[in-house]
């Protein structure tokens, strides 16, 4: 606490050296410059500190509505340059710009899958280039072809090959075209793999529609709306009992894998991923 300049004697916050409308009739407002100033001989970081994540006012607090669409305004048809200026704006293109050596590291399985090279017409840049899946097409690695690819068509397949939910799709395409004509675009399964089950797909889908209309789409768990077929005994353990109504009932998705293939019983879907059957 220290002594208000109006010489009324009263104690106030150090900030607040004097009190607005308090015995200040005919008397000038005390300058705060040179000695008279909280902050003089103080370092500006100390404070900066003080006012910085929680201690911040501002901290937690969105900008209101009308704020960002000034900003917005403000902004338009502006660049980085123009925006941070001109040093500041490389250190944040340098920072968010992904290399080959950085993905190396980040990423070594997406890194032994594709294959990767910067663009030789422009060597400063470092413009990444890889292979267009379509063996048909010029950028494919089968006629020695390179593209250039868009941020997110290298994310998205970083994402699908590192990611332990990823399905090791979104393959590079340079066009729509290529797209169309790869036969590997939308497939599903595996055309040449060989199927050792004793019925048809056709077969499979008679008796699912069976069970489900004896049992009138009701889940025997729950009693809810139910569109799977569980099996009491195992698809992949015994296929010849697959089609046998009598061992199969409704029921939902979620009492399917809740209660018919319970987690550390013999029939959940990790043990029964992990068996081999010849």
């Amino acid at each position: 606490m220290s002594l208000c300049l109006c010489g009324c004697g009263k104690r106030v916050k150090p900030g607040n050296l004097y009190i607005n409308g308090h015995n200040m009739r005919g008397k000038k407002r005390p300058e705060l410059s040179g000695e008279n100033h909280p902050f003089f001989g103080k370092r500006r970081v100390e404070h900066s500190k003080r006012m910085s994540g929680k201690n911040n006012p501002m901290y937690g607090k969105k900008r209101s509505k009308r704020t960002k669409e000034k900003l917005q305004k403000a902004n338009i048809g502006k660049t980085y340059d123009e925006k941070f200026g001109l040093e500041k704006a490389l250190k944040i293109k340098n920072k968010k710009k992904l290399t080959i050596s950085k993905i190396r590291k980040r990423y070594p399985f997406f890194s032994q899958i594709e294959e990767m090279r910067y663009n030789p017409d422009k060597p400063e840049e470092k413009e990444i280039q890889v292979h267009c899946k379509n063996h048909l097409c010029e950028n494919s690695k089968e006629k020695s072809g390179w593209f250039t690819p868009t941020r997110i068509q290298l994310s998205e397949r970083i994402r699908q090959l590192e990611n332990v939910n990823g399905n090791g799709g979104c393959y590079f395409y340079c066009s729509e075209k290529c797209k169309d004509e790869c036969p590997l675009f939308n497939l599903q399964n595996d055309p040449y793999s060989i199927s050792n089950k004793p019925y048809t797909q056709q077969e499979y889908e008679t008796f699912k529609k069976f069970v489900l209309e004896r049992d009138n789409y009701k889940c025997q768990y729950c009693g809810k709306l139910a569109f799977e077929v569980h099996h009491e005994r195992s698809q992949k353990l015994e296929p010849f009992f697959a089609l046998d109504p009598d061992l199969a009932w409704s029921v939902c998705k979620k009492c399917h894998y809740k209660y018919g293939h319970k987690t550390g019983t013999e029939c959940s879907t990790g043990n029964l991923a992990v068996k081999i059957c010849l």
